[in-house]
């Protein structure tokens, strides 16, 4: 045992002279990088062996989830030496990152007045999914969706080129198989920024889930005219509510498809 031992420790220390990306499944988290170098390291371990006995430089509250890669509520010596084992090839993934597992599930809304966005959230916080916003690159003021004024919504309901730029994107859509869509109705159809977001990812095999908000219009065409956007998903069948419809009657609409 004291040889294996000591065979362990030298590999460690061998390893030590090299620095090694660890492997991550949450995208905002390099796990074993407790210094925030962007690389794991025997620095690392130092820099939790440091922090643990109060030496200055601590480490920095954002580095914290980084550091406790062993998945307990705590930063302890055990994470110091899952990272050391991490850099000897003992272990290929940290504790932490298998309580971690990547969604499958994405909540894709655009609720320029707020209407649509609780709606939105109720359904991420049932299907466990993330959420992503559409934002639009050139913000919609309340001019803008002025109906029937010739407003910047009016024209571009009307002019089937239309596409809105969307502020930001969604990373790593391919590990997405389904996406709820939620978005208001303006002039009896989708927003044409959702247009925009369609023909901005590749939804091939997946299963695309729409749903909006009204004051009274109808489903209509809503939904199926962004089919031929995204030919290649399942589409399920969309459904209309109203602004303030409750966490429950949106939990129950999902149960009723499945979910």
């Amino acid at each position: 045992m004291k040889k294996a031992i000591a065979c362990i420790l030298t590999l460690v220390l061998a390893l030590s002279l090299f620095a090694v990306p660890a492997v991550s499944g949450a995208e905002a988290v390099l796990y074993g990088d407790a210094d925030g170098n962007g690389v794991v390291s025997i620095d690392d371990v130092t820099c939790i062996q440091k922090h643990l006995a109060e030496i200055p430089p601590l480490i920095a509250q954002d580095n914290m989830p980084a550091a406790m890669v062993s998945g307990e509520e705590t930063l302890t010596i055990a994470d110091a030496t899952l990272i050391q084992y991490f850099l000897a090839g003992i272990i290929e993934r940290f504790p932490a990152e298998e309580t971690e597992p990547a969604a499958d599930t994405l909540v894709v809304v655009f609720s320029r007045t707020g209407n649509t966005r609780p709606l939105a959230q109720y359904a991420a916080d049932y299907l466990n999914a993330d959420f992503f916003e559409i934002e639009a690159a050139v913000p919609y003021t309340d001019a803008d969706i002025a109906y029937y004024t010739n407003c910047r919504a009016d024209q571009e309901q009307r002019d089937s080129t239309a596409r809105p730029a969307i502020a930001g994107t969604v990373e790593h859509m391919e590990q997405y198989s389904t996406v709820v869509l939620a978005y208001p109705i303006w002039h009896g159809q989708a927003p044409k920024i959702i247009y925009t977001f369609l023909e901005s990812y590749d939804f091939s095999g997946k299963t695309i889930i729409p749903f909006f908000t009204s004051a009274s219009s109808p489903l209509g065409t809503s939904a199926s005219n962004l089919h031929a956007l995204a030919e290649n998903a399942e589409w399920k069948e969309g459904r209309r509510f109203a602004a303030g419809t409750s966490q429950t009657v949106i939990e129950e609409w999902l149960q009723e498809l499945g979910y």
